[in-house]
């Protein structure tokens, strides 16, 4: 660890850290989270012995309670889950929670969810751990140093200017806590974050836990309320209460975020507000009935830095190259651990060790405004302990700026919204009086008959879809299709042609996909997901060579999107244009410039739902002229809305993979079965070449396939749930749906080798329960381009021999 250097404002532990209330947990609702939380503990455990520095790690476990059948849901569908994860976790019972935590009032409890190795920290001696670590590898950690200014050299290096002097630094890590947006703003960032108000109360000592502690050296386990929004952790003796107020409640420090943190606070507290807990503090009395008689000894209350989801900001910016973000810590102490070696070993390697997207800091951009963070963050902490839904959306701050020009119309046509890097995208259509609200389930959802409506548009008529949201970028100049060739596995596609192509990375991990259309010799449009615009445009902007003679610009703002589906899309189409529109004249993954319906667009013969259909990347002003001229045209045809769900659906059946879902930084390229856009041998080099190589000289580990599922109806997988054969976790599945087509649940998954195989029985657990599933045919539905083909083919051969 040398040439470190660690810049303190004040001192050690000021800062949020030292009133923390030290929870540390390995639950968490998403997926690679986990990682970070269990890499957390893992430490906490070993780090105590390793730098001769207690850290008061008490290993309590924690149960989070169910007071209602909706919340034994959740915690079925957190264990579906959670299986697949090194963790331990399991559902308890009303008796064995009484056993464990006598003290609680059991009425009411229908079981909990409990994790045995959570627990609690001292914020205050686990800092002084890391500190005494980080000397023993030889970093310098200089405290009362503030950071005065951040400038970036021309050669990328870092000067941090500091009351003491100037420091000169390659890569400048950004962790200064609730400072840390006045930090990046020194070098032109606007971050995303708050102060919020966070009290927590600590009881006088109770008889019964000092007996209790005494005689079988104990402690209880942690307690979260879902029901009245609070935790409750033993603190010596007593118990320290932490509630999360109600969204009306809550305070957030808009001042700070307005004017900066008041000069001088580090290890200041603020006023205790008991008023704005009385509903919390009701639901702890009727939980724990000894709080009645027992004092209080203190109130904390200080702040706490939150972003607009609560997930940390973790990783690189594309604003800037060598500049990393370690901000937005709600959670600051269970997260330490895990994502200082995440962010260390990303800067180190060139890569993160796993996906992490839901971290990534380039999920915010201009969109996230003010007001969207004040709404967005007040409703994230009101909704701490709120269950989780599949599906679930979630409204403070909606819509942002970024709407297309067929929002209003689409909302008006029965859509349902989902939301996508700050876009509103149609997620499915309500038409006759249907419910289009979030769903609060986890069976089946009451959006399914108009889901199967949106298919059977599309496969026997057509249908129209607003995809503005993808992110879409313009590469061109000298050196492009050079540069271009170095950042993708595939061969580039000929001129007006498109392909799918995959950025790897060093260790030949699935970073990102495209869709590349060559429009000129080196003039390449690019799109990718919403979700992943940012993170796949910085991916190519930070490997542009100096004074590079091609330019790459983010037009994902520029550029709207429409696509038309179906049966009888080119019909459609070929009223709205002069060009020829057959298949011989406009093929499979071709692209041209046309008009249409009197605008100019971009026209590609590409669909993800595997069906015939167009995209048509278009000036964004025009997308509700565009959008209304589709329609009318359509009208003979009986033309209809679709959304996400349904896509969703249709590209499962087709074989398709999906970013972040089967592709991601935890898999390569083989695993997924992306094979065929990978060319190891191809002449230029590509990031990832060598990597790609030595796996094909291997076995692989996994294999991704799809099966069905015998759910009958019940629920239907979405992703990331357990699969189960000989009673022991084999796998895991990746995404999910109901195909309409073959009346059954699908998805895909990753398992071992020797279960890859066609008709195997393997068993995908939802909801507490296992079902039976069959690894069937990848695709199990061919698309319209092979089946089109292969008509041909066979009409071919027919003439052939007639004549």
């Amino acid at each position: 660890m040398m040439n470190v250097v660690l810049l303190e404002k004040t001192e050690l532990s000021a800062g949020s850290t030292w009133h923390a209330a030290g929870l540390t947990t390995y639950y968490h609702p998403g997926i690679n989270l986990r990682k970070l939380h269990w890499e957390s503990i893992k430490l906490f455990e070993t780090i105590g012995e390793e730098t001769d520095q207690e850290v008061g790690f008490h290993s309590t476990g924690s149960i989070r309670l169910g007071h209602t059948k909706e919340h034994m849901n959740e915690f079925k569908y957190m264990m579906t889950r959670h299986q697949w994860h090194e963790a331990n976790q399991q559902m308890v019972d009303p008796d064995t929670i009484q056993d464990m935590h006598p003290l609680l009032n059991m009425e009411g409890i229908y079981g909990g969810l409990y994790t045995p190795g959570d627990g609690h920290t001292d914020p205050y001696s686990l800092t002084m751990a890391y500190a005494k670590g980080a000397r023993m590898y030889g970093a310098t950690l200089l405290q009362d140093t503030p950071v005065t200014g951040t400038k970036q050299r021309a050669d990328g290096t870092w000067d941090v200017d500091t009351p003491s002097g100037k420091i000169n630094t390659k890569n400048l890590v950004n962790a200064a806590g609730f400072h840390a947006r006045e930090v990046g703003q020194m070098s032109g960032l606007d971050l995303p974050l708050v102060p919020i108000h966070h009290q927590y109360l600590v009881s006088a000592s109770i008889p019964f836990l000092e007996n209790w502690q005494k005689n079988g050296d104990r402690k209880v386990p942690a307690i979260r309320d879902l029901r009245g929004s609070y935790y409750v952790r033993q603190e010596r003796t007593g118990l320290l209460i932490g509630p999360y107020e109600q969204q009306d409640k809550m305070k957030i420090e808009e001042d700070w975020y307005d004017n900066g943190v008041p000069k001088g606070f580090g290890k200041e507290l603020y006023e205790s507000d008991l008023d704005r807990l009385d509903k919390c503090i009701e639901h702890v009395m009727d939980l724990l009935p000894i709080i009645q008689e027992t004092d209080i000894q203190s109130v904390v209350a200080g702040p706490i830095t939150y972003t607009p989801d609560i997930l940390p900001m973790i990783g690189p910016t594309h604003h800037l190259t060598n500049y990393w973000h370690a901000v937005g810590f709600g959670y600051g102490i269970a997260h330490s651990g895990g994502a200082g070696k995440y962010l260390a070993r990303w800067i180190m390697n060139g890569e993160p060790d796993y996906d992490l997207i839901e971290c990534d800091p380039d999920r915010y951009s201009t969109w996230t405004d003010r007001k969207f963070l004040m709404e967005k963050a007040r409703e994230s902490y009101g909704m701490n302990t709120t269950p989780v839904f599949p599906k679930e959306e979630r409204w403070a701050g909606r819509p942002t700026e970024r709407v297309s020009g067929a929002y209003e119309e689409t909302k008006a046509r029965g859509a349902a919204f989902g939301f996508h890097a700050g876009w509103e995208q149609p997620h499915f259509f309500a038409t006759n009086g249907e419910r289009k609200d979030t769903p609060v389930c986890h069976t089946r959802k009451h959006y399914h008959d108009a889901v199967g409506r949106e298919v059977d548009l599309i496969l026997n008529r057509v249908g129209v879809a607003d995809l503005t949201p993808f992110g879409k970028f313009m590469l061109e100049g000298p050196g492009a299709t050079q540069f271009l060739s170095s950042m993708v596995a595939n061969t580039l596609p000929k001129l007006h042609r498109v392909n799918i192509s995959h950025m790897l990375t060093p260790n030949g991990r699935v970073y990102a996909e495209l869709t590349i259309s060559r429009l000129g010799k080196d003039r390449y449009y690019l799109v990718t997901g919403s979700g992943s615009e940012l993170h796949d445009f910085r991916w190519l902007k930070h490997h542009m060579p100096e004074g590079a003679g091609f330019t790459l610009q983010n037009v994902t703002e520029d550029m709207g999107v429409l696509a038309v589906t179906g049966k009888y899309s080119r019909d459609v189409m070929d009223k709205l244009t002069d060009s020829p529109l057959s298949h011989e004249e406009f093929p499979f993954l071709e692209c041209r410039e046309m008009n249409l319906a009197g605008f100019d667009v971009q026209a590609t013969r590409i669909s993800y739902t595997g069906e015939l259909g167009w995209e048509i990347h278009h000036d964004r002003k025009d997308t509700g002229a565009l959008y209304r001229k589709i329609l009318e045209a359509g009208a003979e045809f009986e033309i209809g809305d679709y959304g996400a769900f349904a896509t969703n659906s249709l590209r499962i059946e087709k074989g398709f993979r999906g970013w972040g879902a089967e592709m991601n930084l935890d898999k390569n390229p083989f695993e997924a079965g992306l094979g065929p856009f990978v060319k190891p041998n191809k002449k230029t080099k590509f990031i990832g070449q060598e990597a790609c190589k030595e796996i094909l000289q291997n076995d692989l580990k996994c294999k991704l396939v799809a099966m069905t599922v015998d759910t009958f109806g019940y629920v239907d997988p979405e992703g990331n749930e357990t699969v189960w054969f000989d009673n022991q976790v084999v796998g895991n599945t990746t995404s999910g749906a109901w195909s309409y087509n073959s009346n059954t649940s699908i998805c895909m998954a990753f398992l071992p080798p020797h279960l890859a195989e066609l008709g195997t029985n393997v068993y995908v657990e939802l909801l507490g329960r296992r079902f039976k599933a069959t690894v069937v045919n990848d695709p199990m539905y061919e698309t319209e381009a092979v089946r089109t083909r292969n008509a041909l083919k066979e009409a071919a051969l027919k003439a052939k021999a007639a004549g």
